[in-house]
């Protein structure tokens, strides 16, 4: 279950469109972002805008197969960066699955 960086769940690289609405501090902004891998407590993301850290979202992630339910999430931002060639990633910690 362990893997080699240290981290307690395995991540997926999944690639997907992801839907992000900001519940604290201000509720109510929508941002699109792609989410590049996700593990049992958290997720990367790449979007166009730097969120800040401690920001509370709620995460939505459409399923691309019909008998598997679309990821819904509360997260927190624990980092986000702007990267030497201008993406922008953010890295959040799930608080709950809704």
């Amino acid at each position: 279950m362990f893997t080699d960086d240290k981290r307690n769940f395995r991540r997926m690289q999944v690639n997907t469109p992801a839907n992000l609405t900001t519940i604290e501090p201000v509720a109510g902004l929508n941002y699109t972002a792609e989410c590049t891998d996700l593990s049992a407590t958290g997720l990367s993301l790449h979007l166009d805008d730097l969120l800040e850290p401690n920001t509370i979202l709620s995460v939505d992630i459409a399923s691309t197969h019909p008998s598997i339910a679309p990821l819904k999430a509360t997260a927190k931002v624990i980092r986000a960066s702007k990267e030497d060639d201008g993406t922008i990633t953010a890295g959040l910690e799930i608080i709950q699955f809704n």
